[in-house]
């Protein structure tokens, strides 16, 4: 920062720059420093400040006292005065520096590489690992695309393990998308620590939405960024397990993969059902290619890759056969959401849910027959706007929240959290098109606080923000 010649000049170069430090006279013209470095501090600006004077006079130090100042110094000054005096300070912030960076920013700074050793130093200190210390690692990642769901599990797993009496624990919200490591140095054993997540902590983190969940131990926090890696690779084999499955690399090593060839043969007999107009053909096939492709032990990704080249063959074929269906809106949802999901239930109950609308099982406007979730539906219609909960709707229809959530998502394809996301959004298109509100009125009218969260969510759903929506339409 180039020198001032006045008070109110230094202050709009303070603001504008956010120094670390300045250094300031009180006898200067415009505004003294003493009222610089006050109104610098009402603007937010931290800089740490150094007050140079010719003045004694009590009521200077005191208000410098006040305002926090680092130094001040009575003038004449030598060359050798001011470099101890910038040592000193110099000294002192790197000392707040430290202090103020949290383990969280630390592991950021190891998995992204930056400052390795010095983040590696501070963060082994921050959590007080000791050399040699088993340390047992939980990759929990949701599998809502609302931000605010990985937060409040993230919530929930601290004070669930602070229940289970655990005393050396963190958790971490990661530098990737709805993910959170939960790292444990309480001594306890892999497998108490496994069956705790198993027969507790897990059941109460599903109230709060769908997730996959992987687990893994370490001896030294240099493997931290492999081993993390490695665990987010372990969470696309849970598609092949049961729900909430701890995967790790032990129970990886013992599947055994079936090479499964595209069925071509299946796509031919599927394609001649649609244009023949056989409804129980195109099932027949459909319930074919479910057992032979998305119930087998292959590898998760060629499933969904098979999967999805073979609904897609479907709905070109019945492009004809649906025209007041979006076809190209399908497309986007079987990438979107069949290839993203992790838990194959619901990658199954999507697939069908497509199979439907080409077969006509039922109207493509009604949702489910189900008198239960048709009730939780009602009421996230009537209570969008406000904040509510998959608690608060269990309540209202009087079942448990973990079994509401499995109803509800084997019934929509969906979890509550997704759906009640993807209504607000939905809404919210409606009220940007009528071009009667602002976007920070139309947040708050579907039930966001946060107008910058909310533009967030409706990209992640829509694919543009809520401005350029309003301009498309």
């Amino acid at each position: 920062m180039e020198g001032a010649s006045d008070g109110e000049t230094g202050l709009l170069e303070a603001l504008r720059l956010q120094p670390d430090v300045v250094i300031t006279d009180i006898n200067m013209p415009q505004m003294n420093g003493l009222v610089m470095i006050e109104r610098m501090r009402k603007e937010g600006c931290e800089a740490a400040a150094v007050v140079l004077t010719g003045y004694s006079e009590f009521e200077y130090a005191q208000k410098a006292i006040q305002l926090s100042v680092v130094e001040y110094l009575l003038k004449p000054l030598s060359v050798e005065d001011i470099m101890s005096v910038l040592e000193t300070v110099e000294n002192r912030l790197s000392k707040t520096r430290a202090k103020t960076v949290s383990p969280q920013q630390l592991l950021f700074s190891l998995l992204t590489g930056e400052s390795k050793e010095e983040a590696m130093r501070q963060f082994v200190s921050e959590i007080r690992y000791q050399n040699g210390q088993e340390i047992s690692l939980f990759l929990i990642q949701s599998e809502s695309i609302l931000e605010d769901t990985t937060k409040q599990m993230a919530e929930l797993l601290k004070d669930s393990l602070e229940t289970n009496c655990l005393t050396s624990f963190y958790t971490f919200l990661l530098p990737y998308e709805r993910q959170i490591l939960v790292m444990i140095l309480d001594g306890q054993s892999v497998r108490y620590l496994k069956n705790l997540f198993q027969t507790r902590i897990l059941k109460e983190l599903k109230e709060k939405g769908e997730f996959l969940i992987s687990f893994e131990s370490i001896y030294g926090i240099g493997e931290l960024k492999d081993v993390i890696r490695q665990m987010q690779d372990s969470l696309s084999y849970s598609f092949l397990f049961s729900e909430s499955c701890i995967m790790d690399q032990e129970l990886i090593k013992k599947l055994a993969f079936e090479r499964i060839d595209y069925p071509e043969y299946l796509e031919h007999g599927v394609k001649r059902e649609i244009k023949i107009g056989n409804q129980d053909g195109i099932r027949r096939m459909a319930g074919l290619f479910e057992e032979q492709v998305i119930l087998r032990r292959e590898r998760p990704e060629t499933i969904k890759n098979h999967t999805v080249r073979f609904v897609m063959a479907i709905l070109d074929t019945a492009r004809e056969l649906m025209k007041e269906k979006d076809i190209d809106g399908l497309y986007q949802y079987l990438l979107n959401d069949m290839m993203k999901t992790g838990i194959r239930e619901v990658f199954l109950n999507n697939y069908w849910k497509i199979i439907g609308m080409v077969t006509d099982e039922r109207d493509s406007g009604a949702l489910t027959d189900n008198g239960m979730i048709l009730n939780v539906i009602g009421f996230i219609r009537q209570n969008y706007a406000r904040e509510i909960s998959l608690t608060d709707a269990a309540e209202l229809v009087g079942i448990t929240p973990e079994y509401l959530s499995k109803l509800f998502t084997k019934e929509m394809g969906i979890n509550f959290t997704a759906f009640l996301g993807e209504f607000r959004i939905s809404t919210a298109k409606k009220l940007l098109a009528s071009g009667k509100y602002k976007i920070y009125e139309v947040a708050e009218l579907v039930g966001f606080k946060d107008t910058k969260y909310f533009n967030k969510v409706f990209r992640s759903i829509a694919g543009v923000c809520p401005s350029d929506y309003r301009k498309g339409v």
